[in-house]
């Protein structure tokens, strides 16, 4: 990353000005490195020693100073402090490996027999299913198998419901629709006991709690119907209670004041629950709003209902296809083709595993694709109506995985979207979930998109309110740690953070036997079980011993340059690679991230160079060696300055011949452009640090840009992602590329609103903030800082336009630029992360080097 990533300490002479040269004392005795002869020169590189420099000798000769000593910072020359971190004992790697084809071949059948989808029993809707008579004789059920599966499955507290969470709403809807139907029926006399005495038991303390924070969709309408179904049928239960008479006052409220006229005329949620509110329906005009394969919204319940008023063919048809696919139950929802691999694909992308099943995620996504609609996406493909949570995550995978998705979506649900928190509340986990998913899709957002911004803002502080009321235990029992995704969601956004910290997080949050609430709780085995938490795992340390031997490589290369022989430098090049192995974390880039972080130890070695070591007659004497590019016309350079020359030309070429094998040209010409560039851009600013000169903010950012060094870091790395760069790509890769110079803008300016204050202290004047302020007199510091945050916005958000649209650049090239930035977001989001590494970067690295995922 270059000096960005490491700002330098800085001395104060006597007389309070900015000291431009630390020498160490050591620095023309005995370096390890020894005189750096043209002998030694030669022979690194194979060359013969009596080569004869001629006349650009005697040039270079009479451009040599004399180096003039100072005193080198105690900070610099130290070893990298990541060094000393332990290790933990690994598993074997071929194990590991071994286990990683294991699952990813698992999971993988996960996907492939994704169909209609494969969801859990509802004892709800299969009683509903159950009261359905047989077409020829209406005193036996049609379905019998439903009521043995009844009678069956009732829980050892005499309930029926999801055995693994107990949630009020779930309870009371399961238990009381059941006993309803075995009551219709008049068998289970013993079931139907011990299920009113659950209920007896229980009713109070359930329906509080079903009506505080955690209601499942429609509870208020179905709940007072079943119970004055169970009242007509004489069941035994406390209808005196003053909870049920307020809770009936409340529906009949809501049905006196409800549109039937829109009820009738245009689908809506109502459509999943009609058998709560069987008095208002015209059963003739709701026929017209049944799905294609017969079914209410993919709500066997209601379509079963819908049947026993009507005798439609059509939801006759639906609940037998679904009878017969299950057996002796019926979920409570169906089809969830869609959600099912919606869910599936998000889990894989947020748990780091998208890579081992890009052909899976393209047959998933060209299916959810296929029924995508103006108005969003339900849980199936027959839905009518668009689900909030649903049609939120698949806009943010679709245009994840590049496919072309109008944010109307979401202007056509922003009214669902606050009707839904109007009625559920802060702490409903239905409503928490849709509104995080509404928050994560906002982030993905590209310029003109105002209703992303508004989305994004509304879901926020509904997001935060949630955290504030500190009433976790209901969502908490569908979404075991939904408060910490909360949490982390909020603490930084999908740009502003990298993949790797993200799947490391999501690791720890990810819980296999999450569930999900309709009207009930059911669970989607395929997309979510324990089986992707363990890849995630096992993949996550797979990738972390791969870090950690590139590591060793990038150790033996650093010492091999002589590198720690330069004790006016900053010596980081762990914490250097950690930032390219969250940029490119995937194995198949090693080469890319060994160069990036070479790139970027280099970068920072020569801002060292030119800010610490050598005088201005040094560095520009430095750059016209470095032009001429020839090892033989070093010897009039400093010793550190020979190393400093020797370890970039080495590195770079080595890049280059590597690099050439995949692009099948010499790229060399071109990186010693890009690093001449740079250099200059740095005697620029040594120079206006020499005179105190001020500079306007366009000559200021003109040259900043590219001394933040992120264009010499990626414009070297990218020849190396393994992926040949087409011709007109090639063209365009320098410093006025729109993509790459956004990168820099962004890198500079949250690096310049953390370290500006510190760097005006030791005198620098050319900052953005000051040279900012010197065009706008009156302009208060706080105003400057503010406009600068919101051009890092808005640049921000066009890169997610350059990431997210353009497909005609290769994906790695958009992936290494894009990923720059957002590290640029970490490291200095919060603070100057890199001046403050041991507290600020230390356990970020920890985690994504060092500690496994256990």
């Amino acid at each position: 990353m270059a000096q960005i990533l490491f700002p330098r300490p800085i001395l104060v002479s006597k007389a309070g000005t900015k000291s431009r040269g630390w020498t160490s004392t050591k620095a023309h005795r005995s370096l390890l490195f020894g005189n750096y002869s043209r002998a030694k020169t030669l022979a690194c590189l194979n060359m013969p020693y009596d080569f004869v420099g001629g006349e650009e000798a005697k040039t270079l000769q009479a451009l040599t100073v004399a180096h003039r000593e100072s005193e080198i910072n105690p900070n610099y020359g130290k070893a990298d402090y990541v060094h000393s971190i332990s290790t933990f004992a690994e598993v074997p790697l071929d194990e590991m490996d071994k286990r990683i084809e294991e699952l990813v071949s698992e999971i993988k059948g996960f996907f492939n027999s994704m169909e209609d989808g494969k969801i859990s029993p509802s004892a709800y809707d299969t009683a509903w299913v159950a009261r359905v008579p047989a077409i020829d004789d209406c005193a036996e059920p049609q379905f019998p198998q439903m009521l043995d599966w009844i009678i069956h499955n009732q829980l050892p507290d005499g309930s029926w419901g999801e055995k693994r969470r107990f949630l009020a709403c779930d309870r009371l809807l399961n238990t009381l629709s059941c006993l309803v139907t075995l009551a219709f029926w008049g068998v289970g006399n013993n079931q139907v006991n011990r299920g009113l005495d659950f209920f007896r038991r229980n009713t109070e303390a359930m329906i509080k709690e079903a009506q505080g924070y955690h209601r499942s969709k429609g509870f208020e309408m179905v709940f007072p119907a079943l119970l004055n179904e169970a009242k007509f049928l004489g069941l035994d239960l406390p209808y005196e209670l003053s909870i049920i008479k307020q809770i009936n006052e409340k529906r009949d409220y809501e049905l006196k004041n409800a549109s039937v006229e829109e009820l009738h005329s245009h689908p809506s949620t109502m459509l999943q629950c009609l058998e709560g509110i069987q008095e208002v329906v015209d059963w003739k005009n709701i026929l017209k709003l049944q799905s294609e394969d017969g079914s209410f919204s993919g709500s066997p319940a209601s379509t079963a209902c819908v049947f026993i008023h009507t005798g439609d063919r059509g939801c006759l048809r639906f609940l037998t296809r679904l009878v017969t696919k299950f057996g002796d139950h019926v979920p409570g929802m169906y089809p969830v083709d869609i959600a099912e691999r919606l869910i599936a694909v998000d889990s894989v992308e947020r748990l780091g595993l998208d890579r081992h099943f890009q052909t899976e995620i393209k047959q998933a996504m060209d299916y959810v694709f296929q029924y995508w609609g103006q108005r969003g996406i339900g849980f199936g493909r027959e839905s009518l109506v668009p689900d909030i949570d649903v049609t939120a995550t698949g806009f943010k995978l679709l245009r994840m995985f590049g496919y072309t998705v109008s944010s109307d979506v979401l202007k056509n649900i922003k009214g669902d979207v606050k009707e839904l928190c109007k009625v559920s509340g802060n702490g409903n986990s239905a409503g928490v979930t849709a509104i995080l998913s509404l928050y994560r899709c906002s982030q993905l957002n590209i310029p003109g998109e105002n209703v992303m911004r508004e989305i994004g803002a509304f879901a926020k502080d509904y997001l935060a309110k949630f955290l504030q009321s500190d009433n976790f235990s209901q969502a908490k029992a569908v979404k075991e740690n939904i408060p910490q995704e909360v949490e982390y969601a909020l603490f930084s956004r999908w740009n502003r953070n990298m993949p790797r910290l993200m799947s490391r997080n999501h690791i720890t949050v990810f819980n296999p036997d999450d569930l999900w609430l309709g009207k009930t709780l059911y669970e989607l085995p395929n997309a979510s079980n324990s089986k992707y938490l363990e890849l995630a795992k096992v993949d996550f340390n797979r990738i972390q011993a791969t870090h950690r031997s590139e590591i060793q490589h990038v150790k033996r290369w650093y010492k091999d340059c002589y590198f720690p022989q330069l004790d006016f430098i900053r010596h980081r090049e762990v914490a250097t690679y950690w930032t390219s192995s969250m940029v490119m974390f995937e194995p198949k880039y090693t080469d890319c991230r060994l160069a990036c972080t070479k790139a970027g130890i280099l970068g920072t070695i020569t801002d060292d160079l030119y800010d610490n070591y050598a005088t201005l007659d040094q560095a520009k004497l430095f750059y016209e060696v470095f032009e001429r590019w020839d090892p033989l016309q070093i010897d009039h350079l400093p010793e550190e300055m020979k190393i400093v020359f020797m370890g970039i030309y080495t590195t770079l070429t080595a890049i280059s011949q590597r690099a050439r094998e995949v692009q099948e040209r010499d790229v060399l010409p071109y990186l010693h452009q890009q690093w001449l560039h740079y250099f200059s851009s740095l005697i620029k600013e040594r120079e206006w640090m020499e005179t105190s000169y001020s500079p306007s903010l366009d000559q200021y950012w003109e040259n900043a840009v590219v001394t933040v060094a992120l264009g010499i870091n990626n414009l070297t790395a990218i020849f190396s992602t393994g992926e040949l760069l087409p011709d007109h790509v090639v063209e365009k890769l320098d410093f006025r590329d729109e993509f790459l110079n956004l990168v820099s803008l962004t890198g500079r300016l949250v690096n310049d609103l953390r370290t500006f204050k510190r760097e005006r202290d030791c005198g620098e004047l050319a900052s953005f903030v000051e040279c900012y302020m010197n065009e706008h007199p009156g302009c208060t510091e706080d105003e400057a800082t503010e406009y600068m945050d919101g051009l890092n916005e808005d640049a921000l958000c066009k890169l997610n336009d350059h990431f997210l649209m353009r497909a005609d650049i290769p994906k790695s090239y958009r992936t290494l630029l894009f990923n720059t930035a957002r590290i640029m977001q970490v490291v200095y989001g919060k603070e100057d992360g890199f001046v403050n590494a041991r507290t600020y970067l230390e356990e970020f690295i920890k985690k994504s080097l060092y500690e496994p995922v256990l």
